[in-house]
């Protein structure tokens, strides 16, 4: 029980700390429309223009020869940095008068409060990335702006039918169906397979499809125990938000909406839980809390779990230091294959308000030229995160290295193909900000997991909690 107790505070730290956060314009102040008519309390979803500028952001007709200064703020480290600054240059000599600034925050947390004390000290970035349940929050403070008047521009204008529809989807669930976002370093998740033990135990790896989790049943009877090509465990998740968020959408139940309402107290959502909670105590299923670890790739190249769920952008950690057994990488497992779901992550990248029309545009093409189809591709084969455009993934460079990779990028080729997979049904969470935001809701989930894996409580005591943490009950 003091395992679950330590559960319950973390999360109650975590609704303390967002809680705290509030904007000039949250839901208790009244919003000036005619000052602020790109706010997202001005706009009527019925009188929003769909397929065209709806005119609340000015672009320039050309960009003006003054030297001008954006400033972006993302969360990259070294490798990925360099990456970005090589584009960076290459944008730079493609607008001269142009510089930009790009620093790394540190992490998506950092990022977001970083920017929430720079909304409340008028210092903002021009551009930056981040998860649509920061771009809500942003929103309640008229932080950043539509872009609809730039995608739908005859000059400067971009074809969202190239973009991938649940990416546009995603960073169109706002008020008014406008695009405060655009779509970045997308990833989803991947099962990273253990091949050397499958094969020792005479079993064939799968990886062109997803493995259910009836599948997963028979491999653990065979992979799970105390022998030398045995695991402790079958599968590890890394994620338990994740696994919660996306397996409630495989069992059709509740999690939340766009409304911010806290749904988990249904039916369905209980039985998958139950179901999952069967599966930890059969050793099929795990939590990187069984190690105390918040990954569990270490202990899977340390063969104490045969498969493991993570990000496509950290294949990396899941490659064996010395090559002591081989692996392959496949699409997520799905309880069943008639209601498919896989994950939508990674961040969008978004303008600020407190910009000139000058350093808008600037930002605009900036943001144009990163997700261009060879830039997305690039950025995609040296990351292993994902395209953002179809013709990213349809550019020979990209087919290429789906089907014939440099022996130095297989991992992140195997990595690809398997979230090419998934790509007509990746799903994304709804975003929503206020006294609960679609983050703590998220937090929590991933709290209920590791409640009903230590086992100190049922699956609705554990739902119960949510609920209460929440403010929901």
């Amino acid at each position: 029980m003091k395992k679950f107790i330590l559960l319950v505070l973390l999360g109650s730290l975590a609704l303390t700390l967002t809680g705290c956060v509030s904007f000039s314009g949250s839901d208790d102040s009244d919003i000036d429309c005619d000052k602020y008519p790109s706010h997202v309390k001005c706009i009527d979803e019925n009188e929003t223009p769909t397929g065209e500028a709806p005119g609340l952001v000015d672009v320039l007709d050309e960009l003006p020869d003054e030297e001008i200064t954006i400033t972006f703020w993302h969360v990259y480290g070294d490798s990925k940095g360099a990456l970005l600054q090589n584009y960076i240059e290459e944008f730079e000599a493609l607008y001269p008068n142009v510089t930009v600034e790009a620093t790394s925050q540190g992490s998506y947390d950092d990022l977001r409060n970083k920017t929430i004390l720079s909304i409340s000290a008028g210092s903002t970035p021009t551009l930056l990335v981040g998860y649509p349940d920061h771009v809500a929050g942003y929103l309640n403070g008229n932080a950043v702006i539509p872009l609809d008047d730039f995608i739908y521009d005859e000059t400067f204008g971009v074809d969202l039918d190239d973009f991938i529809d649940s990416y546009v989807e995603e960073n169109a669930q706002y008020q008014g169906g406008l695009m405060y976002s655009m779509p970045y370093s997308k990833s989803t998740e991947m099962v990273v397979i253990n091949q050397t033990k499958f094969e020792a135990n005479g079993l064939t790896v799968k990886t062109d499809a997803p493995y259910t989790w009836e599948e997963l049943d028979a491999l653990a009877d065979v992979l799970v125990g105390p022998g030398p090509n045995q695991c402790e465990y079958l599968i590890n998740y890394d994620s338990g938000s994740n696994f919660f968020i996306n397996s409630v959408r495989q069992w059709q139940g509740g999690y939340t909406n766009s409304d911010g309402e806290i749904l988990v107290d249904d039916p369905n959502t209980i039985d998958m839980l139950e179901y999952a909670k069967q599966r930890f105590e059969n050793k099929t299923f795990s939590l990187p809390i069984a190690w105390n670890q918040q990954y569990g790739s270490a202990n899977f190249k340390e063969g104490d779990v045969c498969m493991t769920v993570g990000s496509t952008a950290g294949i990396s950690y899941n490659i064996p230091t010395n090559n002591e057994f081989e692996i392959a990488v496949g699409p997520t497992p799905q309880y069943d294959l008639d209601s498919k779901s896989a994950v939508q992550q990674g961040p969008n990248i978004a303008i600020m308000s407190d910009t000139t029309d000058a350093e808008r545009l600037a930002a605009w093409l900036f943001i144009t030229y990163v997700t261009e189809a060879e830039q997305t591709a690039k950025w995609s084969m040296l990351t292993g995160y994902l395209p953002v455009r179809y013709s990213g993934y349809n550019s020979d460079v990209y087919q290429e290295f789906l089907t014939n990779p440099d022996p130095d990028y297989i991992y992140e080729s195997m990595t690809a193909n398997a979230a090419y997979l998934q790509v007509d049904y990746y799903e994304y969470d709804p975003a929503f900000a206020g006294r609960t935001t679609s983050s703590d809701a998220r937090v929590q989930a991933g709290i209920v997991m590791d409640a009903i894996f230590s086992g100190d409580v049922s699956v609705q005591e554990a739902v119960d909690d949510m609920l209460y943490q929440l403010g929901a009950n």
